[in-house]
């Protein structure tokens, strides 16, 4: 029985001596080799770095008014309006009791007839006053008498005075029927919008619920609540992308980004988009539709993609090239979206990489690169110990065969 399983295992044992040998010679052989390959690179430039934010939204009238009850105006006396009507801006729609005002309008104008009345006595007076002074001055030296005629001029003067006061009085109460006709124009509620009335409850007498709603359902804008962490990110005029249930897909533009109700705990901002006009398949108020933007996250970030990392023992580093020779280059992250990572710390811009990074590169290894045409040395064993020795008896790189970033998201890199 033990003789059966040593004739298996010897015949094993060459067997994966085979394989184990081949496996180190293949791998030697990559190793030994690895720098022969062309590798593409790259030249690192600063980009803007975009965040992709995706929520769901609604589409709302652009233009909507509610009416609530406004006590202060007094009692509600009448709705001007009917669910369903179709209304332009300027249209009444409610008016508060004026029985009030128009009692007061009313005893004022009764005050003014009569000042008018006495005014108009004054001045007749004055007019015959001014008459019996001519006539008594007109008489001769020895009919004339001037005691008369200074009686009558001083009764002359008393009914002009008279006659200015009674105009001021009028004045005043004129003016406290134009400040009551102000008030009566208060009495009157009168629509900023044209579009339909939605709604009309003659019952709500609090200020909690509107007594009538209009709105426009011909202009429609999409609202999304966005939370605090995204909406630092956007600005008004912010291009969005709309796609409604049905896939298609609209432009528009952030229009206003509001303030969130602080009686709510999420704190989610209202984000207004307007969408650009539709001929046909119009999104319905109330539809459910999605959002996507992709605001500028980093300013001016050198970034490197995904694949041009280096992960080696739990630390990240990417291959640079110098003259050739490879400077394997610990770096740092700081944001990152689905295509770039910014790097902090490590690489500057207008240095080259290694596009596709092999493991078996190690540091100051030469290469061979693909696109800037240059070939590795055969007589070259050493790596200069300085840039002045490596650019001495060497072909300058040649920057046109950089490979720039692609712009591959739309200006999202």
């Amino acid at each position: 029985m033990l003789n059966r399983h040593m004739k298996r295992a010897l015949i094993g044992l060459p067997i994966l001596l085979f394989i184990i040998l081949n496996t180190y010679l293949f791998l030697l052989n990559e190793s030994l080799f690895a720098s022969e390959k062309p590798y593409d690179v790259t030249k690192i430039e600063q980009h803007d770095l975009r965040e992709t934010i995706e929520a769901a939204g609604m589409v709302i009238p652009k233009e909507t008014q509610e009416f609530y009850y406004e006590p202060h105006r007094g009692n509600i006396e009448e709705v001007l309006v009917e669910e369903g009507e179709e209304i332009s801006s300027g249209t009444e729609i409610l008016k508060y009791q004026t029985s009030d005002i128009e009692n007061q309008i009313t005893t004022l104008e009764n005050e003014i007839d009569e000042l008018e009345t006495e005014k108009d006595y004054y001045e007749d007076r004055e007019t015959i006053l001014q008459g019996q002074i001519r006539t008594e001055s007109n008489k001769e030296e020895e009919e004339k008498n001037e005691s008369n005629i200074f009686m009558l001029e001083q009764q002359k003067a008393d009914a002009a005075y008279q006659a200015d006061r009674v105009d001021s009085l009028i004045s005043s109460k004129e003016s406290e029927i134009s400040l009551l006709e102000s008030r009566l124009d208060e009495k009157v509620v009168k629509s900023n919008v044209a579009g339909t009335v939605k709604k009309v409850n003659r019952n709500a007498t609090s200020s909690d619920q509107p007594l009538v709603v209009i709105s426009s359902e011909d202009n429609v804008i999409v609202r999304a609540y966005l939370s605090e962490d995204e909406v630092v990110l956007l600005r008004e005029g912010d291009e969005v992308t709309v796609s409604s249930p049905r896939g298609e897909d609209r432009k528009g533009q952030i229009a206003k980004i509001g303030t969130p109700d602080e009686e709510k705990e999420d704190l989610k901002f209202p984000v207004d988009i307007e969408v650009e006009a539709e001929s046909e398949n119009r999104a319905l108020v109330g539809s459910t539709v999605n959002i996507t933007v992709k605001p500028v996250a980093v300013e001016g970030a050198v970034a490197v993609k995904h694949d041009w990392i280096v992960h080696d023992d739990g630390e990240d580093f990417v291959l640079v090239v110098k003259n050739d020779y490879i400077d394997k280059r610990k770096v740092s992250f700081g944001f990152e979206n689905e295509t770039y990572k910014e790097v902090t710390k490590g690489l500057k811009a207008e240095e080259t990489i290694v596009m596709k990074p092999n493991v078996l590169l190690v540091d100051d290894m030469e290469i061979e690169t693909k696109d800037t045409g240059k070939k590795k040395k055969s007589d070259s064993k050493v790596k200069p110990d300085s840039d002045e020795q490596k650019g001495e008896g060497s072909t300058e790189e040649n920057p046109e065969s950089a490979v720039e970033i692609e712009d591959e998201d739309e200006g999202t890199e």
